[in-house]
């Protein structure tokens, strides 16, 4: 078996492992359904081998929860390969533009949510990605570029998708940020024609302090640290609410 690393030549934002071996195989045809629960592959040369059917749903579960992606590549006799893009970002980089601004302590910082659901469902894995693509442009341009940061994709969140912001307000400008964003969103076409339902929210952190001997970089790291505190406890009580 062999693992090898890289940059995804598809996005830069991703990294791109790739475990292959020398096996049997899979066959073309079972290379997506290998990842459904509790599926296992009807051959009798496997029977000896065949576990419950588990081990590649919950990696994939593990790695769509992380933002990623997972699948196979294979031919019967010459082994398989397994991929797996993840992300690759630095939260305290992402948000240290914001907090380098002022004297270290003193900047508030509020985490807006963005939750987007399907009324119907949503139809396909790609109309999901095409609506959610859609939906980051425009949070993008609601932002102001020197104090607020949109999020990359954080996890998997069950039917909803979830987009964090991390801006550099109080609680009154959060409240008026989510009220502009809803706003926008409401009115935008593409987003009403699919049917999709819209909520804003928003959480301020309590201020992170920075103690005399302590680096920028330590700060940013713990300010960064509360940043994930909250983004988990998004998601978690997502999850929750819709049974996942």
């Amino acid at each position: 078996m062999k693992v090898h690393a890289r940059i995804f030549s598809e996005d830069p934002h991703f990294v791109v492992l790739e475990i292959s071996d020398t096996g049997c195989g899979i066959s073309p045809d079972m290379t997506e359904r290998i990842f459904e629960r509790l599926f296992r592959v009807s051959d009798s040369d496997l029977a000896g081998r065949q576990g419950l059917g588990l081990g590649l749903y919950i990696c994939k579960e593990l790695v769509t929860r992380q933002g990623g992606k997972i699948w196979a590549k294979s031919f019967p006799g010459q082994g398989a390969v397994f991929c797996v893009t993840l992300p690759i970002f630095s939260l305290a980089k992402l948000i240290a533009p914001a907090l380098r601004r002022e004297s270290p302590g003193e900047v508030p910082i509020t985490l807006v949510i963005i939750e987007i659901g399907s009324r119907t469902g949503w139809l396909s894995n790609e109309l999901r990605a095409e609506q959610c693509h859609g939906v980051r442009d425009l949070l993008q341009r609601c932002l102001h570029s020197n104090l607020d940061v949109l999020l990359p994709k954080m996890a998997f969140a069950g039917s909803a998708e979830l987009f964090f912001i991390v801006a550099a307000t109080d609680e009154i400008g959060g409240k008026a940020m989510t009220q502009r964003i809803l706003e926008q969103l409401g009115g935008c076409e593409h987003i009403q024609q699919r049917d999709v339902i819209i909520s804003t929210s928003y959480r301020s952190l309590e201020k992170v302090e920075r103690g005399e001997s302590e680096s920028i970089e330590d700060y940013l790291r713990k300010a960064a640290n509360r940043v994930q505190g909250l983004v988990d406890d998004e998601i978690s009580s997502r999850m929750v609410e819709h049974g996942q």
